[in-house]
């Protein structure tokens, strides 16, 4: 079967599947990321040992850290170097499993050879190499998941800071997780200061999406920062709804809707807490609009109207989801 490709005078050609709305693979810009970005920047400008990132699951922190990592590459480049490696949930904490982990995730090819000593030993040589190779001489080591991180693996981190340490290199951690961190960072100031002092110094907390204008500005992103294929000058919305978009609709403009029918929706279903949008939500609810209703779909149409966005935002699971934690 000949696969079909989308092409018309105002867009460009693209298999259909292969745009990054429909691969999931794209991060969008929000207030929320802009906030804690400055932060960070400053905490490794000022050699910081490490900090926390927090926030309630589903909020996309992970996705904002690798939207940061790719902001702090491409704005500051061999300034110092950005690894990311993510926590693994185990019963019982095993150093080498830990180590071989986090071999691998910093792309070392042989992050499985050896027993536990030569694995760390490894990764103290490998890290010892990079950081000496940027300007500054710093890694910013960050960690997702991080409220899974046990005592002893604090204490490994913690080696690796202090022999980085001895060789004129800066590692600062960034740890990313629940709001258990700042929890445990509260109980650590009285029971394991040290680690307070290496890993938790600063504290910063990660929002969901809390106002119109913050929909807003997130939307604002499909209309004019994101691009694909890179040079088209072709952004998500002008992609999916290039008749809409040629006679000057904006996703921008449809925030007001989106929320009024958020808090709408949230107060038929007797939901009173304060509002807080996951963006795992928010990007539910916009892939819905442009993937069923969008050009690549044979019921495709100019632009969304009200009752596809409502339509989206009961399919997203926001609604449930708010009632079950009510």
């Amino acid at each position: 079967m000949e696969e079909k490709i989308i092409s018309n005078q105002n867009r460009p050609s693209i298999p259909i599947g292969g745009h990054p709305v429909e691969t999931g693979d794209y991060i969008i810009d929000t207030i929320a990321i802009n906030e804690i970005l400055e932060p960070m920047r400053h905490w490794i400008q000022m050699r910081v040992p490490g900090g926390i990132i927090y926030g309630a699951p589903r909020l996309g922190k992970t996705r904002a850290i690798k939207y940061i990592q790719n902001i702090f590459d491409y704005k500051y480049p061999n300034q110092w170097l950005n690894l990311r490696i993510k926590t693994r949930k185990r019963k019982t904490p095993n150093e080498d499993a830990f180590f071989e982990f986090f071999l691998k995730d910093v792309g070392h090819d042989l992050y499985s050879q050896g027993k536990a000593v030569a694995k760390r030993n490894r990764l103290s040589n490998f890290l010892m190499d990079k950081g000496d190779q940027t300007i500054r001489k710093q890694i910013v080591l960050f960690i997702d998941d991080a409220q899974r991180l046990t005592d002893i693996e604090f204490e490994w981190l913690m080696d690796i800071y202090n022999e980085l340490d001895s060789f004129g290199i800066t590692l600062t951690t960034i740890l990313v997780g629940q709001n258990e961190l700042t929890h445990r960072r509260s109980t650590y100031l009285t029971t394991a200061k040290q680690i307070v002092g290496r890993f938790m110094v600063h504290e910063e907390r990660f929002y969901g999406v809390r106002e119109m204008d913050e929909l807003s500005y997130m939307l604002s992103s499909y209309d004019e920062i994101t691009e694909f294929p890179v040079g088209s000058n072709c952004s998500y919305t002008n992609f999916f709804f290039p008749n809409g978009f040629n006679k000057g609709f904006r996703l921008e403009n449809e925030a007001e809707y989106i929320w009024s029918s958020l808090l709408e929706l949230r107060a038929e279903n007797g939901i009173n807490k304060k509002v807080e949008v996951p963006m795992h939500y928010l990007i539910s609810i916009v892939n819905h609009v442009l993937l069923e209703y969008g050009a690549n779909n044979v019921d495709n149409i100019d632009w969304p109207t009200k009752t596809l966005w409502k339509e989206a935002i009961k399919v997203s699971g926001f609604i449930h989801a708010e009632v079950l934690q009510s």
